[in-house]
């Protein structure tokens, strides 16, 4: 199956991060009440998990297997334009995505030393992310789409 990125960021987008957005998912299968503890910067207990946060957290997750599908279809895509749009769209949610944890609390989001693993996943990796998605659309890492044929005469 061909696609217009080149091998870094096929292998970052299209195979490691819908794999690690199915794993995210998976987590939440075997114990919810962890996955949703683990958003909060203080201590949560059983009984602050309401039925409004038991429907927040299953819809969040259903999205990730949404966004694992996403990735790798427009990762695997022949078509440039899907590819950088599709990275471009992604890039400006790792901001939205930064920013709620943001919203936990400045002095959270600035005391690394605190961050749990979901945490570092919130912000950490979706950093990474953003920089190597906005690397790709500006051609860091070769030109999206590949050469360009120059044989082909245009009228």
């Amino acid at each position: 199956m061909a696609s217009c990125l080149s091998t870094w960021p096929l292998v970052l987008f299209g195979v490691i991060e819908p794999a690690m957005l199915v794993w995210a998912y998976i987590s939440f299968l075997l114990d919810p009440f962890h996955y949703y503890a683990a958003q909060s910067p203080h201590p949560v207990t059983e009984k602050d998990f309401i039925p409004q946060a038991v429907s927040l957290s299953w819809q969040i997750t259903n999205i990730f297997l949404l966004l694992a599908a996403v990735a790798i279809i427009c990762s695997w895509t022949k078509h440039r334009e899907i590819a950088i749009w599709y990275l471009i769209a992604v890039a400006f949610a790792d901001f939205g995505h930064i920013y709620a944890v943001y919203r936990a609390g400045p002095e959270y989001f600035w005391n690394v030393g605190a961050w749990n693993d979901m945490t570092w996943g919130n912000v950490g990796v979706s950093a990474f992310l953003n920089v190597n998605r906005w690397l790709t659309v500006l051609g860091i890492f070769g030109r999206v789409g590949g050469a360009i044929d120059r044989s082909k005469k245009t009228a």
